[in-house]
């Protein structure tokens, strides 16, 4: 009996020590609104004016080059970013190759056959990319009647905060040591 009267002494002790201790808690929060800069947005151009999709005149043949002025655009409003383009030639039964393209001297083709642009894209800027694209010698008589798809993909990503070394991994080393170097130590 003296037992179950000392465990009750210690169980109402714990309990009375437990419910005092949560007494002795405290919460704060605090809020503060940022503002985040302006987005980072392109366009494509054709022959100097906005496209929403390319026009390639004539029957192409492996081979065929096209005289093609493709650059991008920056709006007015838009944060500095960093620029790659890839193009690719898709069939209709979805097998894609890569494309040649001459590209003006601005740019450098990575091993991920991104062409990455050396500088950085500001608010208002207008960059030529393309100047000619080459149907690929890889196509056969089989693709011959098929109808392809040239798709110029071009990516931006903001220039602060080593954003490309983080997102782009497989961009040249010296392109990201140059236009997106890693700061501190």
């Amino acid at each position: 009996m003296y037992k179950r009267q000392a465990l009750s002494i210690l169980l109402l002790a714990a309990i009375g020590i437990g419910i005092t201790l949560a007494y002795f808690t405290s919460t704060a929060n605090v809020a503060g609104n940022i503002t985040l800069g302006d987005p980072v947005t392109i366009s494509i151009t054709q022959g100097g004016a906005s496209v929403s999709s390319l026009t390639f005149d004539g029957d192409a043949l492996p081979g065929t080059v096209y005289s093609q002025a493709i650059g991008v655009e920056a709006p007015a409003e838009m944060t500095e970013a960093l620029m790659r383009a890839k193009l690719t030639i898709t069939n209709t039964d979805g097998a894609s190759t890569n494309v040649e393209a001459t590209t003006t001297g601005d740019w450098q083709l990575g091993d991920d056959q991104y062409h990455y642009y050396n500088g950085t894209v500001n608010a208002n800027d207008e960059i030529d990319f393309i100047t000619t694209i080459t149907v690929p010698t890889s196509l056969t008589n089989e693709d011959a009647n098929k109808t392809y798809t040239i798709d110029v993909i071009v990516e931006t990503i903001q220039q602060a905060n080593n954003a490309a070394n983080t997102v782009w991994d497989t961009a040249p080393s010296e392109w990201l040591n140059t236009y997106s170097p890693v700061s501190g130590g």
